[in-house]
């Protein structure tokens, strides 16, 4: 610490996910033994045949010292900002806080994956400050792609702390309720010490299209359609739900959502009012099935193709109600999420070949973006005058563009922090330096318990390489082996053991546990090491090796 400046006024900001990476967001904001948490996302694995569900930020760095969680504030309702709500507050009690629509968002999420919990929600307002200890926090009205979305105003020891949360300039939004200009505009004739701002579109130029924008298209494309209609976008995209419900009324269409992420988002918008619509706009499956097919639009699940999604299963003609038929088209309303492209492709394939028209971003423009672009990330910093800047929310390359950007914008290069996980930024009177990084990384949240990375790589090691089970019998009096070693593979090589190779080593196994007489509690570990050499040594191959010990 620097001589003469006392703890009490020093700030840490620290991130465990979202600073080199799109997803896993939470960021620290610590101030003494006072911690202050700014949402807690999740991050969907590429490889979702391993069996793990999502990835969460490593929290063992909070467990660290002594801390007062003075609570989590959620800056809007998608997954990668409220998914690891659950996780957080299993280990971490604190209060949550954010808009009506992410809390309604967030509730949901704590009951489908920490049922019992409880969480004490809190809901915040625009123009509403409010305390939690050392910090005053006010919220900002920013646009999104989904309603009540919201950037932060942390009052802190060390100055005003402004956070972007994800955010663009939509002049013409969907709702009606515009960016907070003229309030960003006042804090940065106050004096921000440090912007924080989202970073994912900063490859962009110029400005990011209204979400409104994509109405006309919407219409022309329900208009010309012969048979069902199908859209498929997040759930918690209510902009989108909202302008399709609006087509699709205007034509004589009633909307019926698929899946149950759909169907409970609807339902959170329509009892928070932003999706007001007369009743029987919405209908279920079993009420469509009296319509005629050019008077039905559908709502999926499964924008990424995601299995047991409702679009997924439509594709296969696994749909227990549901049927795709030629003249009926399907709109992908959403971007590919890097690293599921593959699995949307394999999607958009099989809908053609049940003789779908499929528009997706590459072949129309069926979707904009939710995130500024470069023109809207130069007007934030112009607004805010920042004195420091650390760039949020993107992979490496994004951060350091937007670093570059910043300074173009006129924020003095020295005074840019380009952070990844774990790289704390120390704030007091004397200015802004690093401090020494911190345990970070991700945690794999594999089918319905925690099981870390460490439970995918075994998994992929698995399918590389194979399993190999060695069978020994021994006797339970003398412990002398009287069966085996017999070997079983399982995606190594020949499955009974009659392989040459699989001969060898069974052979080579026997002699070694014959030379080093093992104790019949050593020979699991014998055999593990014997085969593993064999392997190794005579293939370059390394498959799990899973010993049976038997005593008869």
């Amino acid at each position: 610490m620097a001589t003469g400046v006392s703890s009490s006024s020093q700030v840490r900001v620290v991130a465990l996910g979202g600073f080199g990476e799109i997803g896993l967001n939470l960021l620290a904001i610590e101030c003494g033994e006072n911690n202050l948490i700014i949402d807690a996302g999740v991050m969907f694995p590429e490889e979702r045949w391993l069996g793990t569900d999502l990835v969460i930020p490593e929290l063992a760095y909070l467990a660290t010292g002594r801390r007062k969680f003075l609570g989590v504030i959620l800056t809007h309702a998608h997954e990668d900002h409220i998914g690891a709500l659950p996780f957080l507050l299993r280990r971490f009690p604190m209060p949550v806080y954010g808009s009506e629509l992410t809390l309604a968002f967030a509730r949901r999420r704590l009951q489908d994956r920490a049922p019992g919990l409880t969480a004490s929600l809190n809901t915040i307002e625009p123009h509403r400050p409010f305390e939690l200890g050392p910090f005053k926090v006010e919220a900002l009205r920013v646009t999104h792609s989904t309603p009540d979305s919201l950037a932060l105003a942390v009052d802190s020891p060390a100055g005003l702390i402004v956070h972007s949360g994800d955010f663009k300039i939509d002049e013409t939004p969907v709702d009606g309720v515009a960016f907070d200009r003229r309030r960003f505009e006042e804090l940065g004739e106050r004096g921000v010490s440090l912007l924080l701002s989202d970073s994912t579109n900063v490859e962009r130029e110029g400005r990011s299209a209204s979400e409104s924008s994509l109405k006309p298209v919407l219409r022309d494309l329900v208009t010309r359609t012969r048979g069902k209609f199908f859209l498929s976008s997040f759930s918690s995209h209510i902009h989108r739900i909202r302008q399709v419900a609006e087509v699709s009324r205007e034509v004589g269409r009633r909307v019926v959502p698929l899946g149950r992420s759909v169907v409970q988002s609807t339902r959170i918008a329509i009892d928070l009012g932003h999706l007001s619509f007369p009743p029987g706009t919405f209908i279920d499956p079993n009420a469509a099935d009296s319509l005629d097919r050019d008077r039905l639009t559908f709502l999926a699940s499964g924008s990424q193709g995601e299995p047991l999604s409702a679009l997924v299963k439509i594709s296969a003609d696994s749909h227990p109600r549901v049927r795709l038929e030629p003249g009926d088209t399907v709109v992908l309303s959403s971007r590919f999420i890097p690293g599921n492209e593959r699995t949307i492709n394999r999607l958009i394939n099989q809908l053609y070949k049940r003789g779908a028209e499929v528009y997706y971003d590459a072949v129309a423009p069926v979707h904009v973006s939710g995130h500024a672009c470069r023109d809207e990330l130069s007007e934030l910093i112009r607004l805010t005058r920042p004195k420091y800047f650390v760039p949020i929310h993107g992979e490496y390359r994004h951060l350091a563009r937007h670093v570059s950007l910043a300074i173009e914008t006129g924020v003095p290069e020295h005074n840019c922090y380009l952070l990844q996980n774990g790289e704390p930024l120390v704030i007091d009177g004397t200015g802004a330096r690093r401090a020494a990084e911190v345990q970070t990384g991700r945690v794999a949240v594999v089918e319905e318990g925690l099981g870390g990375l460490e439970v995918s790589r075994e998994r992929q090691a698995l399918a590389r390489e194979g399993t190999v089970v060695a069978v020994v019998a021994v006797s339970r009096q003398s412990g002398e082996i009287i069966a085996g070693p017999n070997l079983i593979s399982r995606g190594f090589t020949s499955g009974d053991g009659s392989s040459p190779v699989m001969r060898e080593a069974r052979d080579a196994a026997a002699s070694d546990l014959a030379r080093l007489r093992a104790a019949p509690d050593e020979i699991e570990s014998e055999l593990r090491r014997s085969l593993d050499r064999f392997f190794s040594d005579e293939l370059g191959r390394r498959p799990a090796i899973v010993p049976c010990v038997i005593k008869v």
